[in-house]
This record gives C-alpha cells, structure tokens and sequence, in this order.
C-alpha cells in the first residue's frame, strides 16, 4: 500500500511547535493519538462524514471531531441556522430569546431537565454540577467515574496534574463503572462526606443488570441495575446523582442515557451532539437544585452566546425530525456486525473485539500472547485505515452523514487491516517492524483510579 503525502502536514506541525505548546489544542487531536508519519497533523476541509487533510488526501471520518458531529461536518440546516444568527448579531448585551428556546428543548426531550443553564465546553457543566453539589449538600468530596474535563478536580487524579492544589485530588474518588461495591465503600470512608456522584452513565458497556449481571441492552432491567443502585446508594447517604451526558446525550437517545435506561438524575450535564460541533453546553435538573444557580457563581461573557444556541436548536430539532438516532444505531450495527465478523474470520478474537453500542462503539484491543502493547497494534490498524482513506482512533462516531456506501468501504478497510494483523501474529513477527511511522502514546494516565484507562476518547 502506497503511503500517503503529508508534506504540508509535517510542515505546518513543525511551525506550530514554535507557537503553540504541544502543537495542538486538544490532546486527542495531536500527535500523542496519531501515528506520527502515517497520519494527517491539519485537516482543512469537512463535508458529511469525510475530510481531507491539508495536503488534500480525503478520508471516512470515524473520530467527528472528537464525536460532536452528529449531523455530519458543513450541515446545511445548522449551517443556515448559523448564518442567519450572524447576521442578527451573535452575543448581546442582554439575554436572548434563543436561551429560552433550547432551554425549553432541554426540558422536552430530557426527563431530569425542569431547567437549563448554558456553557461552552463539557467541562463548564460539569464542573458547575460539581460546584453547585457541593453549595447544595455543603460538603466537599465527591465520587466520580469516567471523564469529565480538565478542571481541577478531576485532573488532580490524573498524571498530568501540574499547577492542581494538592487537596483537590484528596476530594475526588474513582470507582470503576459497574462495581457498585467501591462506591459503597467510598460512602463509608467519606461518611457524610460526599456531595455527589458525577459519572458517564455508560462507558462503553452498559450497566449491569438482572440476575445474571448482563450488561447487554436486550437483558436490560429498568428495576434492578447498576445506575438503579448507584442512584438508591446517592440517596441513602444524602448525595446528588449527576450525570455527565457530554457523550450520551442526543447520541444515544435525544433524551440521554437517563431517558434510554428510564433513572432520572438530579442533575445532567450536556455538550457536544447537542449542537453538532458548534461549542455550547448545558446543566440541566431538578427545579429544586437549579434554583441555587441564582447564588452559585456562573458567569461568563459567552454563556448565553447565540451561535451556539442557534446550530443547538437546530441540531435538536434535526435530530427529532429525522428520526437521526435510529440512523445511528442502524448504521453503527452494520459497522459494529461486520467488524467483528471480519475479527471472527481472520482468527483474531483473542485481541480484537468491536464492543459497545452501534451508535458509539469502541475497538477494544487486549493483550495477546507476545503482543502485550495494545497501543501498538492500535497504531498499525489506524496505520493500514490511513492508508485506504479511513480516519479513526479506536472509537467510530457514527453520524447522520454515513452511509451504506462508506461503511462498506471503511470494512473493506479494516479487513485488510485485520489480514495484515493475522500475518504478523501467524508468523510471530513483530508488529512494531510493521510500523512506517511512531506508535500512538497514551494521552494521559489515572493516578487514582481504578480503572486501567489509557487514553482519553473524549478530549
């Protein structure tokens, strides 16, 4: 397979690490998740589901701008939407109607939301749930599970913590999803101490459920579950259950994980598909909770920003309109079906399984036999993908804007990918002699955390 021109990629990269610390804005876009050498560095164009990079290669695009795009890039309702707020004006010196409108799309489609308040990044909402627990419940520990932005108190647990006051990670406590037995241990060391719980309420299985523990979503148990237990748990120790829905939220339900598993948090947090791409988030909840953001700091130029608002109402009503989320899952399980069938063919299941559901599933690449760098065998599969004009880094972000057409082609894609991976296995070589450029890194590590996370698929 000819290797692809990336001339004025390494160019731009090498005049961007004289300006701009690690070269990019967002670490999961940079080169930490790429294999340097194989992959575009700048992409400068995206219609649908493709992109082409600046050297003009065009890809399938499965990463969707780390998973916003819902829609697709350059969609024409939210782009009209856009526009024409533009040339209305796009943040004013007074409150805007638009607030009201997607507030009370919130409140429509999302069972936990009996009011709204806006942000611009993930992090904005969850970290004000947190703030607003702690005001709430007057204590100052939390639990959490999953990701949920760069602020304090959730990057003071993790490896790249510098510049964090030290008892910040002394507040926050990880439990690994679907283990309802560190939560309840966290409860009793922090008695009385903890003010919520904030977690994704599915990570790429979903809770475990009725008396085998299933974590399918056809055994599902809407009366005995892990969120169910969670939930009870937050309850009988008189802490706030907040879900950070920055990923599920109007991917895999336009109400949530919250509506799709029917348990209602007292607050949820929401970003990304809301407004496919167009930063804007939200904090949504209970009127009893809400109503202490009148007196709990959260405030910002940009809050009620109305660019953001307007691709957010439009991508929500899109989404309903079009009946977007049954896309997703349909294409996604044609996706999802086929890689594994292909995993299946070519004997490789002992490392490879396409896990999760079809509207966001994920590559989960175990350790087998000699080969025991799971970031390695990423890097030569997304290698062999770049190479046949597939963009991916281990998760696929289905969107309204793939087809039959570009699902088949990306399988075909991925069954070279798998052919070339059994080769190496069925001789014994090694993989990292198959590699043309630098193996992916790991973006950052847990410190406290009992989950063997390795990279972030969220930022």
């Amino acid at each position: 397979m000819k290797r692809i021109n990336l001339r004025n990629s390494n160019k731009l990269y090498k005049k961007a690490l004289k300006i701009i610390p690690y070269g990019a804005q967002t670490y999961s876009k940079g080169v930490k998740a790429f294999s340097d050498g194989v992959s575009p560095k700048f992409l400068a164009k995206g219609l649908g589901c493709e992109v082409w990079d600046v050297d003009g290669n065009k890809y399938i695009d499965f990463v969707m701008g780390n998973q916003p795009l819902i829609l697709g890039y350059a969609d024409p309702d939210v782009n009209k939407a856009v526009n024409k707020q533009l040339a209305l004006g796009s943040t004013f010196s007074v409150a805007n109607k638009l607030e009201i409108d997607v507030a009370e799309l919130l409140v429509k489609h999302i069972p936990g939301a009996e009011g709204a308040r806006f942000g611009k990044n993930g992090a904005d909402a969850t970290t004000i749930a947190v703030r607003l627990a702690r005001a709430i419940t007057k204590r100052d520990h939390l639990a959490f599970c999953g990701y949920h932005g760069w602020h304090d108190w959730f990057v003071g647990t993790t490896d790249l913590n510098g510049g964090v006051p030290k008892f910040n990670e002394e507040l926050a406590h990880s439990f690994p999803y679907n283990d309802i037995e560190n939560l309840e241990k966290i409860f009793k060391k922090y008695k009385n101490k903890i003010s919520c719980v904030i977690m994704e309420p599915i990570t790429v299985s979903g809770p475990k459920s009725g008396i085998n523990g299933s974590t399918q979503w056809s055994d599902f148990d809407k009366k005995k579950n892990f969120l169910v237990d969670v939930k009870s748990l937050c309850k009988k120790n008189g802490a706030l259950l907040v879900f950070d829905e920055v990923v599920t939220g109007f991917r895999y339900d336009i109400g949530g994980a919250q509506k799709m598993f029917g348990i209602t948090p007292d607050l949820g947090c929401f970003a990304k598909a809301m407004s496919n791409g167009i930063p804007v988030s939200a904090i949504t909840g209970k009127k009893e909770y809400m109503k202490y953001l009148e007196t709990t700091f959260f405030s910002f130029t940009y809050g009620g920003d109305c660019i953001g608002l307007a691709a957010a109402k439009a991508t929500i009503n899109k989404i309903e309109k079009k009946n977007v989320i049954d896309h997703l899952y349909k294409a996604g399980s044609k996706l999802k079906k086929g890689m594994n069938e292909l995993i299946k063919i070519y004997d490789l299941e002992e490392m490879l399984e396409c896990s999760g559901y079809p509207c966001r599933s994920v590559m989960t690449i175990k350790k087998f036999g000699k080969y025991k760098k799971p970031l390695i065998t990423k890097s030569l599969i997304q290698q062999e993908l770049m190479f046949r004009e597939v963009l991916w880094s281990q998760y696929h972000s289905i969107s309204y804007s793939h087809k039959n057409s570009h699902i088949d082609k990306s399988l075909n894609a991925f069954e070279a990918a798998f052919k070339k991976l059994k080769k190496i296995v069925k001789n014994n070589n090694s993989i990292e002699n198959n590699l043309l450029g630098k193996p992916c890194e790991t973006v950052f590590t847990r410190v406290a955390d009992f989950q063997s996370v390795a990279t972030s698929q969220r930022k």
